[in-house]
């Protein structure tokens, strides 16, 4: 847990001080083939603004915009931080007109956050793309987020920023707590 701590800790400081860095966020609510979320957009909205309000560019696709396409036209971008709030599946994110595998969209220099259910499986303890999850299994929402990113959101507001040190042991009390163990966030690599 230590190690855990102290990776997450430098890999959110390189991509929050970075002076011209830019960020992708993705939320989508509605699906044809699996449940309705009902906050991944207002949670990616959320995260967009703490980024801007820190001097970075902003991608912000949301709804309609979230597409296959799409999302590869902004990851081509090379952005320095992803965000995604929506449905997941192991190794892959779930759009309006598909799926993207996450390998698909790696790159060594951009750090993932994703606020969805199954994505922290099979995440390696080395590769190319570092992500943090917020569970290997279910990830639930809870006042007007998710449960992931409403703890992630809390403790940037409190301006204590993603550097500080505690970040994660914080989050994993707080999410632990919330769902009585259930869901327990991840960092890995793919």
């Amino acid at each position: 847990m230590k190690l855990i701590k102290a990776i997450l800790s430098v890999i959110f400081a390189a991509v929050v001080t970075a002076n011209a860095g830019s960020v992708l966020c993705i939320g989508l609510n509605d699906y044809t083939t699996y449940t309705d979320l009902k906050h991944a957009e207002n949670d990616a909205a959320q995260i967009a603004k703490m980024f801007e309000k820190l001097g970075h560019t902003v991608t912000l696709l949301t709804r309609d915009a979230v597409t296959t396409a799409s999302v590869k036209q902004a990851v081509a971008q090379q952005p320095d931080f992803i965000y995604f709030a929506g449905h997941a599946e192991t190794g892959r994110l779930i759009l309006n007109d598909g799926e993207i595998a996450l390998a698909d969209i790696a790159n060594a220099n951009t750090m993932m956050v994703l606020d969805c259910c199954y994505v922290g499986r099979g995440l390696k303890s080395t590769g190319t793309m570092k992500i943090l999850a917020a569970s290997e299994y279910e990830a639930f929402e809870s006042d007007d987020h998710g449960i992931f990113t409403k703890y992630l959101l809390s403790w940037m507001k409190d301006g204590k920023g993603f550097a500080t040190a505690g970040m994660a042991a914080y989050l994993e009390k707080h999410i632990r707590a919330e769902t009585g163990g259930w869901q327990k966030p991840v960092l890995g690599y793919i």
